[in-house]
């Protein structure tokens, strides 16, 4: 229901075009999102606006590292497929390499969100971390069916949305 408010296929084809109207819109879009994700954040974990405000500042601290750590599995994802729909010519040191490379990003997944975590129980109840941790995942699952759709691009994610915290990657 969030998620289907991030991006529509009109403005994703101008975005992706290059067009500043689409990139206009796309922010537009994106602002609009972020508004209504506080709005929903701030009624589901029952947030009063300092609350908000250290909610709004953990996001910050962690989502440059979850940004690199994405674009990193990305790469890495990529490269091993490239590297297993090779066959018989596949180099076997290179998979092991990439698989290995893939567990050290899993783990640093695991390191990040518990450090999230650790920071976020500082204002946050147990509750109201398992309620954010189930928004997160239900806009994880819509923006993947967008995905899957082709509505959204697959660059990062609207700024201050953590599409994949705390979340196992799928396998290669």
């Amino acid at each position: 229901m969030v998620a289907v408010l991030v991006v529509s296929p009109v403005s994703t084809m101008a975005a992706q075009r290059g067009d500043r109207a689409g990139r206009m819109n796309r922010e537009q879009l994106e602002q609009r999102f972020r508004m209504r994700l506080a709005n929903l954040l701030k009624t589901q974990l029952g947030l009063t606006d300092e609350g908000m405000r250290q909610l709004s500042d953990v996001n910050q601290r962690f989502d440059l590292q979850r940004r690199d750590m994405n674009r990193r599995e990305i790469i890495t994802r990529r490269a091993l497929r490239d590297e297993v729909l090779k066959l018989d010519s596949a180099d076997a040191g290179r998979v092991e390499q990439l698989l290995t490379d893939q567990f050290k990003i899993e783990r640093e997944r695991i390191d990040l969100t518990e450090a999230e975590q650790r920071e976020l129980s500082k204002f946050l109840t147990p509750v109201q971390r398992a309620r954010y941790l189930g928004v997160q995942e239900q806009i994880r699952r819509e923006m993947d069916q967008l995905r899957g759709r082709g509505m959204m691009p697959m660059g990062d994610p609207p700024a201050g949305m953590n599409p994949r915290a705390g979340r196992r990657p799928p396998p290669a």
